[in-house]
């Protein structure tokens, strides 16, 4: 699976977890009034879009996108008039405050940044009682192979590195002194004892 879509899917799970009851889904980054007049079916909804501005270049020989999420919010009135808007100004800052500085659980995103949160008004949306509140970020995310990794660690022929060390060593050697005299040494390492 891309590592993009895998961390859009991220981000759908959290603001499920945020919020049980909203309708929470993907979307390709463009909407108009008939997609919100279907996502109104089931308010409240967001929809999640993570879209690539640009990339640079990593030591490692992967490449850092930049990904700008943006997820947008609908909910409408319900009980009087305009409380729709209060509850999607309150989805938006939550939704803001969760991912400043947040990485969303991937170990190659780097903490979300340059949050801008607003509600966008559009009158004929207002007078049918519908608000729509949108949450942008900036999320780096590092793709590709890893190339140091593959340098300096060593792996198992099943793939997996090998992470842990042996504890203690048994060495054995055979030394040449500066007067030539010769000798056997052993010497036991337990690292266990540092």
């Amino acid at each position: 699976m891309s590592k993009i879509v895998d961390f859009r899917q991220r981000i759908v799970d959290t603001i499920k977890v945020m919020y049980p009851n909203m309708d929470v889904d993907w979307y390709d980054g463009l909407f108009d009034e008939q997609d919100i007049a279907d996502w109104t079916v089931k308010t409240p909804s967001a929809r999640v879009a993570v879209m690539s501005t640009n990339g640079d270049h990593e030591v490692t020989g992967e490449l850092n996108a930049r990904l700008r999420c943006v997820v947008v919010v609908i909910d409408e009135n319900r009980f009087v008039a305009l409380d729709g808007d209060a509850r999607a100004w309150d989805y938006v800052e939550s939704i803001a405050l969760k991912a400043n500085l947040y990485n969303f659980g991937d170990p190659n995103a780097a903490p979300a940044t340059m949050v801008k949160f607003r509600r966008i008004s559009q009158p004929v949306l207002r007078r049918e009682g519908v608000s729509i509140g949108v949450v942008e970020w900036e999320s780096d995310l590092t793709i590709g192979t890893n190339r140091v990794r593959e340098r300096e660690f060593f792996y198992r022929p099943d793939g997996s590195m090998i992470t842990q060390v042996p504890s203690s060593t048994h060495t054995r050697g055979h030394v040449h002194t500066a007067a030539g005299l010769q000798r056997d040494e052993q010497t036991d390492f337990d690292a266990s004892e540092d």
